[in-house]
């Protein structure tokens, strides 16, 4: 389970406005905190445009549902600049951003799971890794994927976000514990029960006459 899945980041699926951010003549994200700071809302606009894309990708593919997606990312924003002056490098912008939003997805994750055991969770998981897959994917390999998705949802929170981060993400082990915030031997350890607990069941869900590998 070491190689990255045959996915992309899905198109259209979070309605996020995204004016275009990227010029070599625009000031890097530590210029922008400083001025951030200082009251300048340009620079709050441009850290939004420059990052807004990349996080909303990562979280419609963590949280597996389109409709929560943006609320999310909104929410991981208004954190972030709420909280700016707590940040001790400033040209780290986009990491620190990204672990908010994680953390966002996981608490969104805890209030799914409440809702669920209340018969409340209404929401429909309409961005699995099988219906983000490219067209293009051979069926076998999309019915893999459908059950690699049933899955995942066995998967405590932690452990969950910490597999999908690392297979699907392609995170290092390094940024993969700074995205959890977590100690290096804490993600290892959150790894490896993930990919115990995936291969046990999709072994058990293999058809007839699969070698199990």
């Amino acid at each position: 389970m070491t190689r990255l899945l045959p996915i992309g980041p899905q198109q259209g699926a979070v309605v996020v406005p995204l004016p275009s951010a990227e010029s070599s003549a625009l000031p890097a994200d530590g210029e922008l905190v400083a001025r951030a700071l200082r009251d300048d809302r340009w620079a709050l606009q441009l850290l939004y445009r420059r990052h807004v894309r990349r996080v909303a990708e990562r979280v419609i593919r963590l949280l597996s549902r389109s409709a929560e997606a943006e609320d999310v990312v909104q929410d991981a924003f208004v954190s972030a600049f709420r909280d700016l002056a707590t940040l001790a490098d400033p040209s780290r912008f986009g990491p620190w951003l990204m672990r908010i939003a994680v953390r966002q997805v996981h608490r969104r994750f805890r209030r799914r799971r409440l809702l669920a055991r209340l018969g409340l969770d209404r929401g429909a998981d309409d961005a699995r890794l099988e219906q983000i897959a490219g067209p293009t994917l051979e069926p076998e390999l999309r019915l893999d994927l459908a059950r690699l998705d049933d899955a995942l949802l066995t998967l405590p929170t932690e452990l969950r976000l910490a597999w999908m981060l690392r297979h699907v993400e392609g995170c290092e082990l390094t940024e993969l514990a700074e995205q959890c915030g977590c100690s290096l031997s804490t993600v290892k350890r959150r790894l490896t029960r993930a990919e115990r607990h995936l291969r046990a069941l999709l072994a058990d869900a293999a058809p007839e006459g699969t070698p199990h590998g």
